[in-house]
């Protein structure tokens, strides 16, 4: 970077969502990534939960909501936001961190992105904190107050609108229910193993890939935010090291391989057996979610 200066480039944000959730994140370690950054985690907590409704069996997790807008803006206090295409002569180096764009790092081949749509909603109607896995991808509501959700869906197979039209949670014609906002997005699904490269040199200047742009974002489950934090601990500790960077990436990221394994099953109709729910099974620990290897058999089934 050119002296001290730091330039955020950053794109206009995809959402008019005041509120984004990470309904992924364990409490203990979203604390512990947000205090590395020098901030007080529960500034920004909205409604921890005990537990998660899966395709209605309901499961022990450790996992929260939280304000991500607000957290953004913390994080970013004292730099200098622009928009436009950054001067690369300028720089000794660029952080891509453009997500699903993947803007300044070369596009990967078979590259899995799944198509979202997602609401925030108002009711009186008492909602639980809950999965619906469907057509390969997941529907889910998360509560951010006692009478606000975050409702969404993606799906690789079908339109998410129609899945989450059928589920009832938004648009049931219920008189309590206030639609506060709505977008579509996207989520990369191709696991770091297959987003490389990391780092590529262009233009004269070296770009180094860091969260979902370099596909930080667990297959199944859809987890970004908390992996995307460690990435950018990771591009930190490793700063003049390209390649140790890339090792580093690909052994903390190594078990999203095996849940990419089980995605391209899913998506080529192939079947899936004991080794991928158990797969399911060991990678929910990183969630503090307890299931169990016959639930795992059972989830799997919903996937496709």
């Amino acid at each position: 970077m050119g002296g001290h200066e730091v330039d955020l480039y950053d794109k206009p944000p995809r959402t008019k969502c005041g509120i984004n959730p990470c309904a992924w994140g364990t409490s203990r370690g979203f604390a512990r990534l947000v205090g590395a950054a020098g901030l007080d985690a529960s500034h920004y907590v909205l409604f921890p939960s005990d537990h998660v409704v899966i395709d209605q069996v309901r499961l022990k997790a450790d996992i929260l909501t939280f304000d991500k807008k607000r957290l953004i803006n913390d994080l970013r206090k004292g730099a200098t936001i622009r928009q436009d295409e950054p001067d690369f002569a300028k720089y000794e180096k660029i952080i891509d961190c453009t997500g699903v764009s993947r803007a300044f790092l070369p596009p990967v081949a078979d590259d899995i992105v799944l198509p979202c749509v997602q609401y925030r909603v108002k009711t009186d109607r008492p909602l639980e904190n809950e999965i619906r896995l469907r057509a390969i991808g997941y529907s889910w509501c998360f509560p951010l107050s006692s009478n606000e959700y975050h409702v969404g869906c993606g799906s690789l197979l079908m339109d998410p609108r129609k899945i989450i039209k059928e589920l009832g949670w938004v648009g049931n014609g219920s008189s309590s229910e206030e639609v506060l906002c709505a977008c579509t997005g996207s989520i990369r699904l191709t696991a770091p193993q297959y987003s490389q490269p990391f780092v590529a040199r262009t233009r004269g200047c070296e770009v180094w890939g860091v969260g979902e742009s370099i596909g930080c974002v667990a297959p199944l489950a859809g987890d970004g935010i908390v992996p995307g934090m460690r990435s950018a601990r990771i591009l930190l500790s490793r700063w003049d090291e390209p390649d140790g960077y890339t090792r580093a990436l690909l052994h903390e990221f190594g078990w999203m391989k095996d849940e990419r394994r089980v995605i391209d099953k899913l998506r080529t109709n192939r079947g899936t057996g004991l080794r991928d729910a158990w797969t399911l099974k060991k990678n929910s620990r990183r969630m503090a979610m307890k299931v169990g290897l016959r639930e795992a058999l059972a989830l799997m089934r919903h996937l496709r």
